[in-house]
């Protein structure tokens, strides 16, 4: 896919809404935004059996859709097929959609009134859960948040990452290469002391 056909988006400069009438069913359930769709809370792709999910959680969202994908949703669709996966939710720490992070900064609301709420109810049954929102995905006390969510609504042993950056963080997925080797996000005496 060239690199200028995927989608970006701004809080100035939203996509506008797909033609909705030829978006497959099953992606069109599982991908939701809020009514302005300022936020988006959960996009899906499958291409193989839908229940046989990998779940990353990112910064936040950019121009995803219903139709068009990001640079780090196509990412995370290389990973998931990669891995034998049949498909994918992308969520993200915060909801707002902004090819930038930076809007993050600015913005009152960046993680919207419905996020943790998918986020909860989308990893109870996922196989596979990558946490992958790195530094700036940790701001305004998230990564903090996002760990008490993981810890209390799916397994341990199925939360992974790519690494840890500096801060601690989850390693983001775009720049990570094909190869690259997951590691369990929560140690093993963690692991211990959580059950």
């Amino acid at each position: 896919m060239k690199k200028n056909s995927f989608q970006k988006a701004s809080q100035t400069k939203l996509p506008p809404q797909p033609d909705l009438d030829i978006v497959d069913p099953i992606v069109l359930e599982n991908t939701r935004f809020s009514k302005d769709r300022a936020h988006r809370y959960t996009l899906f792709r499958y291409w193989g059996d839908p229940e046989h999910c990998c779940v990353f959680i990112g910064i936040n969202p950019s121009g995803a859709d219903e139709v068009a994908i990001d640079r780090t949703v196509n990412r995370c669709i290389e990973f998931a097929k990669a891995w034998k996966f049949g498909s994918t939710y992308v969520l993200n720490t915060f909801s707002l959609r902004a090819t930038n992070s930076d809007e993050l900064l600015n913005s009152t609301n960046p993680v919207g009134p419905k996020n943790d709420y998918w986020i909860r109810e989308i990893i109870r049954n996922a196989e596979r859960v990558i946490a992958a929102w790195g530094e700036k995905g940790a701001t305004r006390g998230r990564g903090q948040r996002l760990d008490k969510i993981l810890r209390e609504n799916c397994d341990p042993d199925r939360v992974f990452c790519f690494g840890r950056n500096k801060d601690g963080s989850p390693k983001h997925p775009l720049y990570q290469p094909a190869n690259q080797p997951l590691i369990p996000y929560f140690d093993e005496s963690e692991q211990v002391n959580s059950i």
